[in-house]
């Protein structure tokens, strides 16, 4: 490899990198269970609330469950449930998948999450069970389809999870939150200072 081809390849993967750690949030668009494993079996994090940003570390290869960070917790939640700001308008990440938005690809393996992420928490106690636990695929979900996609390509013949409505349609916009308003006046309040 030539020093040009090896530099080359450093900067492309700074630039990659920087891209990510810059990377806009996405949001919940709807109140969304955020679980310790890629099936509605393992136990729940917590509800995250609609319109609440969050980070996208990375999906399983068919699209179905994300893995999040939302405020101080990880978790994994269903992709459908997830939105962009694109253009002034939201878009759902099945819509365009994860290559649009730089989402990697990424596996489970439940041993490794909860040491890294659940130490300490209620449910870790019973992370040999959670380990030795044989999760399916996802019930009802089918992957993308190759090549360019048709907006809302998932949502024929789609059944919302047990409990929950639908993923909203396209339109959608993120609620405003009392907390996005004090924290615009606190930093108005720094300018003026």
């Amino acid at each position: 490899m030539s020093m040009r081809t090896l530099l080359a390849a450093v900067a492309a993967t700074v630039t990659l990198g920087v891209a990510a750690a810059q990377a806009e949030p996405g949001y919940a668009t709807a109140n969304v269970n955020m679980r310790t494993g890629p099936d509605i079996e393992f136990p729940s994090v917590g509800v995250i609330p609609e319109g609440e940003p969050i980070y996208v570390e990375g999906c399983l290869g068919d699209e179905s469950w994300c893995d999040v960070r939302w405020a101080d917790n990880r978790g994994w939640v269903f992709s459908e449930y997830i939105g962009f700001d694109r253009h002034g308008e939201t878009v759902f990440l099945p819509d365009l998948g994860m290559a649009a938005f730089g989402i990697p690809v990424v596996t489970f393996v439940a041993a490794d999450y909860w040491h890294r992420w659940y130490v300490g928490r209620p449910w870790y106690a019973e992370h040999a069970r959670w380990e030795a636990f044989k999760w399916h695929p996802r019930e009802g979900w089918h992957a993308p389809p190759p090549g360019p996609r048709k907006a809302g390509w998932w949502r024929a013949g789609y059944v919302a999870p047990h409990g929950m409505h639908a993923p909203p349609e396209h339109g959608w916009h993120r609620p405003e939150h009392r907390d996005d308003h004090r924290d615009h006046r606190d930093h108005d309040r720094d300018d003026r200072r």
